[in-house]
C-alpha cells in the first residue's frame, strides 16, 4: 500500500512540474497523437503484470508510456509489430540514457526488447512509439514487467 501512495505522490509531483512550465529534454511533454485499445491485461504468477494492446498511429503520430516504480534489476520484456501499415519505431529511454532504439537499424519495424532497471531512484523508463511512415499504422505491443511497477498513462488500471 505504501508503494502505491509513494508512486501516486511521485506522479503528482511530476505532473505539477510539467504543468508549472518546467522545461525538459524528455519527450514526455509531447502531445500524444496515437490511440490505444487494450486487448488483454493480466497478472502472471502474482509477480508479473502483462499488457497486450494495439496502438493506432497516424502519420507522424506518437504514443508514450512511462514505467515507474521498478526496483534495481527488475526485468522488463516485450515485443511489437505492425498489424497494418509498415513503419513504426520504438525508443526506450531512462533519464538521458537510450536503452533501445529500433530506428538505428534500417528496416526494423518489429522487434523483441528486454532491459533490467538499473537507474537511480526517481528515474522513469519511457517507451515512445512513433509512426515514421506515410500511412496510418496499427502496432501490436506486449509488455511484461514486475507487479511492483506501474504504468503512468492511459493503460494503467491499478
Amino acid at each position: 500500500m505504501n508503494k502505491k501512495l509513494i508512486l501516486l505522490a511521485m506522479a503528482a509531483v511530476m505532473a505539477l512540474g510539467l504543468l508549472a512550465g518546467c522545461t525538459s529534454k524528455s519527450s514526455a511533454t509531447k502531445t500524444q497523437t496515437g490511440t490505444y485499445k487494450i486487448l488483454r491485461s493480466t497478472t502472471l504468477n502474482t509477480k508479473w503484470q502483462m499488457y497486450q494492446f494495439e496502438l493506432n498511429l497516424p502519420v507522424n503520430g506518437n504514443f508514450d508510456l512511462d514505467l515507474l516504480g521498478l526496483a534495481n534489476n527488475d526485468k522488463v520484456d516485450g515485443y511489437f509489430y505492425p498489424e497494418k501499415g509498415s513503419i513504426s519505431t520504438l525508443n526506450i529511454v531512462a533519464g538521458t540514457n537510450t536503452l533501445y532504439d529500433s530506428s538505428t537499424t534500417a528496416g526494423v519495424t518489429s522487434d523483441r526488447f528486454s532491459f533490467n532497471a538499473a537507474q537511480p531512484v526517481g528515474t522513469y523508463y519511457q517507451l515512445n512509439f512513433k509512426n515514421t511512415g506515410t500511412d496510418t499504422v496499427t502496432v501490436f505491443v506486449e509488455l511484461i514487467y514486475p507487479a511492483n511497477g506501474s504504468i503512468r498513462g492511459p493503460l494503467d488500471q491499478k
